[in-house]
């Protein structure tokens, strides 16, 4: 009984939603399950993915559920124990024999309360759930982390692709135009290492891409070779600042952020010097958390304003852009300077991207904070 209670104790890892005691899909309506189980990966899945899929996290609740069955085995077995111990002590009762009797009572009585204690026994306590739940979190958080980061070189990806198309043709023109004697050496090299700086990033992501997409399918439950379909991550929820309030974000942060409760949670000291010390150290915690709270704060709100400007930019691009391709496409811009807009073009797809994407990791990284991780130091 001892070694199977201590079985089920050694846990290290956390988790975000209601348990697996059972099978996932009686946790899920019918239409989340099937998201689940098709082989693309959204932003917004990542909780239950890792809740659902990850390995480590997959292998707690197993072992959570499995020492649940050893128990309700060893009830079943005692509890029939039991009843055999009844029975014998009744034979005994009849047989006059009260030595035997009060051996079998007292067996009948140990194995009551064995069996009474095991039924009390709840291994889904609210200190384990706890436990496991964080360690979901953080797996989602790194998940998440990835994935942003994934889809931001993709986007980079696609973006460089195309400006590396339009410098190799620019520099096409200006070799042709050197000949003719209708550009300078220095404007030739300048559009050479346009086109050669263009290749080297664009061959940099795509080694970037290549080494974050098996670590986000490890994480997410996929395995590490397999080739799930990664949806893009839609613009940034602006609505998502609304929710956010310094004041009381601060409070959620500080009475949820791991080293804070371990220094909340330690020993009050003996002495008053002691007793002092602690004190001060967890006021000072909790004021470095406050300002940590503030800066991420206020990196959110630059975040957004540099967001806000590179969309606009964006926009005005998209406007110039459609009308030099109509220039273009009337024979009233010659191929030279066409190729210069849609280089432009590219450059502010490429600036809004970039901001959209430290926009939502601001975010991420304030809310997981209130979450309770983020650096005390």
């Amino acid at each position: 009984l001892s070694m199977l209670l201590l079985g089920s104790t050694p846990f290290s890892t956390y988790a975000a939603y209601a348990p697996v005691t059972g099978n996932p899909e009686d946790t899920y309506d019918a239409q989340t399950w099937a998201k689940l189980q098709d082989n693309v990966l959204e932003y917004d899945e990542i909780p239950d993915r890792v809740h659902v899929y990850n390995s480590s996290i997959e292998e707690i609740w197993k072992t959570l559920r499995d020492n649940k069955e050893k128990i309700d085995r060893n009830i079943q077995e005692l509890d029939s124990q039991r009843g055999n111990m009844k029975r014998l002590k009744e034979n005994a009762k009849d047989q006059k024999n009260m030595a035997g009797y009060g051996n079998y009572m007292m067996q009948e009585v140990i194995l009551g309360k064995v069996v009474s204690g095991l039924r009390d026994t709840n291994l889904y306590t609210q200190k384990t759930v706890s436990s496991i739940q964080k360690g979901e979190k953080q797996i989602t958080k790194a998940a998440q982390s990835l994935m942003i980061s994934y889809d931001s070189l993709l986007k980079q990806r696609d973006t460089l692709g195309k400006l590396q198309e339009l410098y190799a043709k620019q520099y096409e023109i200006a070799v042709n135009k050197h000949a003719l004697g209708m550009a300078t050496d220095q404007e030739v090299l300048t559009a050479q290492t346009n086109q050669l700086s263009a290749a080297s990033s664009v061959a940099s992501l795509d080694g970037g891409i290549l080494q974050l997409k098996p670590n986000l399918c490890t994480l997410t439950g996929y395995p590490a070779d397999a080739s799930p379909e990664l949806a893009p991550i839609p613009e940034t929820d602006l609505s998502l600042m609304d929710q956010m309030n310094l004041e009381e974000d601060t409070k959620k942060a500080i009475g949820n952020n791991t080293t804070l409760i371990s220094q909340r949670t330690s020993a009050k000291g003996s002495t008053t010097a002691g007793v002092e010390a602690r004190l001060g150290m967890i006021e000072e915690g909790e004021q470095k958390l406050t300002i940590e709270m503030k800066r991420l704060y206020n990196d959110v709100f630059a975040q957004k304003e540099a967001f806000e400007g590179a969309k606009a930019g964006y926009q005005a691009a998209q406007k110039t852009h459609d009308k030099y391709t109509r220039m273009y496409q009337m024979g009233l811009l010659g191929e030279s300077d066409y190729i210069g807009t849609e280089i432009s073009y590219y450059q502010s797809k490429s600036a809004y991207e970039s901001a959209d994407t430290a926009l939502r990791l601001a975010i991420e990284t304030y809310n997981w904070a209130v979450q309770g991780f983020a650096t005390v130091e």
